[in-house]
């Protein structure tokens, strides 16, 4: 097939967008790329079978489906969050939020009903397409990148770690995390605390980066010891995706998170622990003093990580896309 591709630009384009058409060029597809900012005119896809687009749903998109539409060339449409459900702690609130986040999300429904396939994370969020009218619609959850090296870095003491969006200051104000990290500083000299994104803003041994390049973040978790996921219990979280213990897990890193959303059904065999909200210092600690039950949970996330990389996905985007692509109308 020749497929194109338009995404909104952030990282989560790489799990929706930029893998999976990568996963088709290794299987021989030929795949046109648009600028850096994920766009393009209808004419740079003149002559592919189908155009995949991840989240774009603006005006001028649409216009460019419709375009294509006329050309018989097939859309595949995704998107993975819910502009609804955006918390007002969140500081994307003003911008994404609220009402702003209904009209965003009728302007991806508009997307979707473009498209011969929709595809999400979750069903969840697959249901909400139904219910607003999308008959065709596909659950694929995220994958890890399959050629990335993921190192594991020496260093002195124990490093707790969480990488998560500015977003999840929704999840610190609900769950009592700053305070068990606090107190297991406190009682353990040989420990520090990385976040990357979310500021936990913690008195001492801590490090904060507000922002790190996608493809850095497996160097960063490699130097993590014990990796964090809390999430709040609240319709947001309820449809995000697993990627995030995935991505520990690939790196063989264990992980302790939330029983909330996709986090729900997880466990030791996936590399963590689930951890109710008044639960955070004591399942660090243990993690903390006990380095076998480290490293038998770093073993199994590795194991189950291996069947978790985008060549396991490949089949059903390839499916998706040729059954798109084979229901498109032949040009006029």
């Amino acid at each position: 097939m020749r497929l194109g591709v338009l995404f909104e630009a952030n990282s989560a384009a790489f799990y929706r967008a930029l893998a999976p058409m990568q996963a088709m060029q290794r299987r021989g597809h030929e795949v046109r790329w648009p600028d850096d900012e994920g766009r393009a005119a209808a004419g740079a896809f003149a002559g592919c079978d189908l155009v995949h687009v991840y989240r774009r749903a603006d005006d001028a998109t649409r216009r460019v489906l419709a375009e294509l539409d006329r050309a018989g060339t097939a859309v595949t449409y995704d998107n993975d969050d819910d502009f609804t459900a955006v918390p007002k702690e969140s500081p994307d609130f003003r911008k994404v939020g609220g009402a702003t986040g209904v009209r965003i999300h009728a302007m991806t429904v508009k997307a979707a009903r473009m498209a011969r396939v929709f595809t999400t994370t979750n069903d969840r969020l697959a249901a909400k397409y139904r219910e607003s009218g999308i008959e065709r619609v596909e659950v694929i959850p995220n994958y890890v990148l399959h050629d990335v090296e993921r190192p594991r870095n020496r260093h002195d003491g124990i490093v707790i770690g969480w990488v998560g969006g500015i977003d999840h200051r929704a999840d610190v104000l609900r769950i009592p995390i700053v305070q068990a990290l606090t107190h297991l500083l406190e009682a353990h000299p040989e420990v520090r605390v990385e976040c990357i994104g979310v500021d936990l803003a913690l008195p001492e041994r801590y490090r904060h980066d507000g922002l790190v390049p996608f493809m850095e973040l497996p160097r960063r978790i490699g130097g993590f010891d014990v990796a964090i996921a809390p999430l709040a219990d609240l319709p947001g979280n309820r449809t995000r995706s697993d990627i995030k213990v995935k991505e520990y897990a690939a790196s063989g890193v264990p992980w302790l998170a939330s029983p909330v959303g996709p986090y729900a059904a997880l466990g030791e065999d996936q590399g963590g622990r689930l951890v109710p909200d008044d639960g955070w210092f004591d399942a660090l600690e243990r993690l903390v003093t006990r380095r076998r039950e480290r490293k038998r949970l770093a073993r199994k996330g590795r194991s189950w990580a291996k069947g978790q990389t985008i060549e396991a996905a490949a089949d059903r985007w390839e499916n998706v896309f040729l059954e798109a692509a084979s229901s498109a109308r032949p040009t006029s």
